[in-house]
C-alpha cells in the first residue's frame, strides 16, 4: 500500500468483507472497570474494509475485567451496530437505542446517546472516545455519505462535537483522521466544556489502517493502571513503531488544560508583532516558511507546523528584547501542552512538532479558496479571538 492512501483520500474502490465473528445479544450492565476504550466509527463512506481490519486489530485482544472496548460501527452496507469487542468475537448490544439502525453519525444527537450509553452500560474509571473517520482540519469529521451529495453530506463540526461531549466525564478524545492535530480544534474544544485531559490528533495525513489498535489494546490491557497521560503517550509512541518507514504522517498528545494558556501566550506575541509588522514581517515569513510540512491537496499546504513559525522569531528576534522573551515564554508553553509528538519517515524531513496552525500564503487565497472555506474558519474561537486580526495585519502591511 502507498503512502498515499490516506484517511484523507481513497484512491481506489474497496469490497466491504462481513465482519468475521460471533455475535451475540447484549447482556445486563457491565461492571465497573479501569477503563472504557469507545470507537465512534463512521465508515459509511468509503472507509469499511478499514473499519473491519480496526475490528480485527481490536478482537485480536479483546476485553476484560479492566478494559473495555466498544464499537459503534456505521457501515456504507447496513446499519450502525454497537460491539463490546471480545477476543476473536463481539457482543452485539441490542439494548441501545440505535443499535440495528440507519444512523446519521454526523449528527451530534448521535454521538451523545453513544456517551451515554457508555457511561450506564460501561461504567469505568476513565473513558476514551475516538471519533474515527476522514478528518478535515477545521472542517470536521465523521462524513456520512448517506445524508448527501459530496457538497452538501453531512458530518461533525467542531461546534457539534462540543454541543455533544461538553460537561461530560471524558479522559481522553482521540481523533482517528487526517488534520485535526491542529491549534483550531484544541482551542475549540478546550474553550468549549470539553473536560478531557488529553486530545490525541495528527496534523497531517492518517494513513488508511489508522491507529495501531491491537498494539494499544495489548498495552491497555497489560497495564490497566495507566494513567490518561499514560495512554495518550502509549498511543503516540505505538504509532510511531507502526508507521516507522515510508509514511507522511505523526501524532501528538496535547494537554487540554495547558491549551488556553498557550493560546494567551500567543497573544502576548502576536500583539507586539502587529504593533509593528512592516519590521517583523521578514521573520514571520521566514517562520511560515520554514514550517511547511509538504502537503499537497485540497489546500491543506495552508496549515504549517505551528511552533516552528515562532521558534524562528524567537531565534531572529533582538536578544533581550520584549519579542524575544514574550516568545521565549509562548514555546515554554508549548512544549508544556504539546508534550508527546511520534513522528515517521519521511515526514520527519518537515519536523512537524505536534500541532498545525492555518497560515495560507496570501490574503485571496483565503478569502477565495473554496477547499479553505474562507466563510467557515471565522467561526473557529481562535479565528474570532485574535488569529484572523494577526492574519489580516500580516497580509495587510506592505
Amino acid at each position: 500500500m502507498s503512502s498515499g492512501l490516506t484517511k484523507a483520500c481513497v484512491l481506489t474502490a474497496i469490497a466491504f468483507v462481513t465482519l468475521s465473528a460471533f455475535v451475540v445479544p447484549s447482556g445486563t450492565a457491565q461492571g465497573s472497570a479501569k477503563w472504557t476504550f469507545a470507537i465512534y466509527m463512521c465508515s459509511d463512506n468509503d472507509l469499511d474494509v478499514w473499519g473491519e481490519l480496526n475490528v480485527e486489530w481490536l478482537m485480536s485482544v479483546g476485553s476484560t475485567e479492566d478494559v473495555n472496548f466498544v464499537v459503534l460501527w456505521d457501515s456504507s452496507v447496513g446499519p450502525a451496530k454497537l460491539y463490546k469487542i471480545e477476543k476473536d468475537g463481539v457482543v452485539e448490544m441490542t439494548d441501545y437505542k440505535y443499535n440495528g439502525k440507519e444512523v446519521n453519525m454526523g449528527n451530534p444527537a448521535i454521538l451523545s446517546s453513544f456517551v451515554d450509553y457508555l457511561g450506564s452500560k460501561f461504567r469505568s474509571d476513565h473513558l476514551l472516545v475516538d471519533l474515527w473517520d476522514h478528518g478535515d482540519d477545521f472542517r470536521g469529521i465523521c462524513f456520512d455519505y448517506d445524508t448527501g451529495t459530496k457538497a452538501d453530506m453531512d458530518y461533525l463540526t467542531h461546534q457539534e462535537i462540543t454541543e455533544a461531549l461538553g460537561g461530560r466525564s471524558l479522559s481522553i478524545i482521540a481523533a482517528d483522521g487526517c488534520g485535526l492535530g491542529v491549534i483550531e480544534v484544541a482551542y475549540e474544544y478546550a474553550m468549549n466544556g470539553v473536560t478531557a485531559e488529553w486530545f490525541v490528533a495528527n496534523e497531517n495525513y492518517v494513513p488508511l489502517q489508522g491507529f495501531p489498535y491491537d498494539m494499544i489494546a495489548a498495552d491497555l490491557v497489560t497495564d490497566p493502571d495507566m494513567t490518561p497521560e499514560e495512554l495518550s503517550k502509549d498511543m503516540v509512541d505505538r504509532y510511531t513503531d507502526l508507521y516507522q518507514k515510508g509514511w507522511l504522517t505523526e501524532l501528538a498528545a496535547i494537554k487540554m488544560s495547558a491549551v488556553a494558556p498557550m493560546v494567551r501566550e500567543l497573544w502576548d506575541v502576536t500583539s507586539i508583532l502587529m504593533s509593528d509588522m512592516q519590521t517583523y514581517k521578514g521573520m514571520v515569513s521566514a517562520g511560515r516558511g520554514q514550517a511547511t510540512m509538504g502537503w499537497s491537496q485540497y489546500g491543506w499546504e495552508g496549515y504549517v507546523d505551528f511552533p516552528t513559525i515562532f521558534e524562528v522569531v524567537y531565534s531572529r528576534a533582538d536578544p533581550g528584547s520584549e519579542l524575544q522573551k514574550e516568545t521565549g515564554e509562548l514555546l515554554a508553553a508549548i512544549e508544556t501542552a504539546i508534550p508527546y509528538v511520534g513522528c515517521s519517515q519521511p515526514a520527519d524531513v518537515w519536523d512537524p512538532e505536534g500541532m498545525s496552525v492555518y497560515f495560507p500564503s496570501a490574503d485571496g487565497s483565503y478569502k477565495h479558496n473554496t477547499w479553505w472555506r474562507g466563510t467557515l474558519y471565522p467561526t473557529m474561537q481562535f479565528a474570532q479571538d485574535g488569529w484572523v486580526d494577526f492574519l489580516d495585519c500580516y497580509w495587510g502591511s506592505s
